[in-house]
């Protein structure tokens, strides 16, 4: 087993010298296994390498003795331990995810930030070549590309840190054996037999039947398989990266232009959004055809503004030819309309807004970005004692200081570029029935001031 682990390391150059490796560590006989083997090859890569648990909070008085056995497995290597416990059972509910799933989605949320805690740069996992078979043959059964159909990848990227598996091309069995060899302990987990675990029906039922009926070597067949569709997708990969780089046209890379997406084939369109979601941090496992296919819709009629949700909190937002790539809640909408301090300080916690208004002399001359875009300030005249912030309405009306006439608010907000989404969340200052500004944009005309020495009210929004 040994001799399996140095080649898939060196073969995928998994380690380099200095680094911290955090290991992901059950109890299983997989992940004691990959304790064991990094711990002996540690000087020979100049490594160092901390343990981390996660109890899951399924399993009860089992879950707890798998913490502390993994414990005194860090104790007698002379290593670092670091604990997590999560409640999977709800953060499925609250989610609307299988037990798998939210298990690890949590599992990556605790390594993540626990790597970061103990300042390593590399987490290990420790799935084996049975795990890559598992997961093969799950990704058909979904419809899967060829990105999900080669499987697990030796080598990925997680929020700026790398992910390695160096036992992907050990067999449990191999594990298993090297562990008994050796008289090493590990912890059985009775849940690896609950059939009602997908992956438990694709390990003891699917493939013992495709080797008895189908062909004795599935397995085989199916690791071959996965490693050639692999080794494909990092060229064809090497080329969609070109394409999107000119899809960005030098600008953020978290933006696409859709004009220039809408002229590459669909299959190249599909793997540049696929590059580019799971660039942005969108979990690649769980990203689907169905996700894919969504966001080429947006693509298909792209004039307004509209967004697809991709995952959690991100989501795919297509406005003014651009797609973007957004992350966070949904900010509130809806109508508001609230008096204002003057002077004081008033916060609408619903909308995200500080109003800070005082009475001063002197003319704030701040240029504004875009109609809505804070932190904004201005200085207004006139009596302005009863001042209000609220949404806007269709309907109104401005007079922009040093503009003639008036403009209706929704055709400035289609000059200005405001998406469409945002616009209910502009604060506009009214006065006595009048719009007196707009944050990011200007005053109205009527409301400047005329003597820089002359009392006057500034206002000053930000976001909170």
């Amino acid at each position: 087993m040994l001799r399996t682990v140095q080649r898939t390391i060196l073969k995928h150059a998994l380690l380099r010298e200095g680094d911290h490796v955090l290991i992901a560590v059950s109890g299983g006989a997989d992940s004691v296994a990959l304790v064991y083997a990094l711990h002996f090859l540690k000087k020979r890569y100049g490594i160092s390498i901390t343990l981390a648990h996660l109890n899951h909070g399924i399993r009860g008085r089992a879950a707890d003795q798998d913490a502390v056995f993994v414990k005194e497995l860090a104790w007698r290597l002379n290593l670092r331990c670091e604990q997590g416990r999560a409640d999977i059972p709800r953060m499925a509910k609250e989610r609307g995810v299988s037990l798998e799933m939210a298990a690890r989605q949590s599992r990556y949320e605790f390594l993540i930030r626990t790597a970061r805690a103990v300042g390593a740069n590399c987490v290990a996992t420790a799935h084996t070549a049975d795990d890559q078979v598992e997961t093969v043959l799950l990704k058909l059964t979904r419809g899967a590309g060829p990105q999900g159909v080669s499987g697990i990848p030796y080598c990925a990227e997680r929020h700026g840190l790398r992910v390695v598996r160096p036992c992907r091309d050990v067999t449990h069995l191999e594990a298993v054996r090297f562990l008994r060899r050796h008289g090493l302990a590990w912890r059985e987990d009775k849940s690896n037999m609950d059939m009602t675990f997908l992956r438990n029906r694709v390990r003891h039922q699917v493939l013992p039947l495709l080797e008895s009926r189908l062909n004795p070597q599935v397995r085989r067949a199916i690791l071959r398989t996965a490693e050639l569709l692999r080794e494909e997708n990092e060229w064809l990969d090497s080329i969609a990266r070109g394409l999107w780089s000119e899809c960005a046209g030098g600008a953020k890379r978290n933006e696409l232009n859709v004009e220039k997406l809408n002229g590459l084939p669909l299959a190249a369109r599909r793997r540049i959004l696929r590059l580019w979601l799971v660039a942005g941090g969108v979990d690649a496992d769980p990203l689907g055809f169905e996700t894919i296919e969504n966001i080429e819709r947006l693509l298909a009629a792209p004039r307004g503004t509209r967004a697809v949700p991709v995952s959690g909190a991100v989501r795919v937002v297509c406005r003014y030819g651009k797609l973007v790539l957004e992350k966070g809640p949904v900010a509130a909408g809806g109508a508001f309309r609230e008096r204002v301090a003057v002077p004081g300080e008033t916060v609408l916690p619903d909308q995200g807004l500080r109003i800070v208004t005082k009475l001063a002399t002197g003319i704030i001359r701040k240029r504004g970005v875009r109609a809505g875009h804070l932190p904004a300030a201005a200085s207004i005249g006139g009596k302005a004692s009863a001042l209000y912030v609220r949404s806007w309405k269709p309907g109104d009306r401005m007079k922009p200081f040093g503009m003639k006439g008036t403009r209706k608010l929704q055709d400035l907000f289609v000059d200005q570029k405001v998406p469409r989404d945002s616009r209910d969340r502009i604060p506009v200052f009214e006065c006595r029935g009048e719009i007196v500004w707009i944050p990011g944009y200007r005053i109205a005309r009527g409301w400047e001031v005329g003597n820089p020495h002359a009392p006057s009210l500034h206002i000053y929004v930000r976001q909170v």
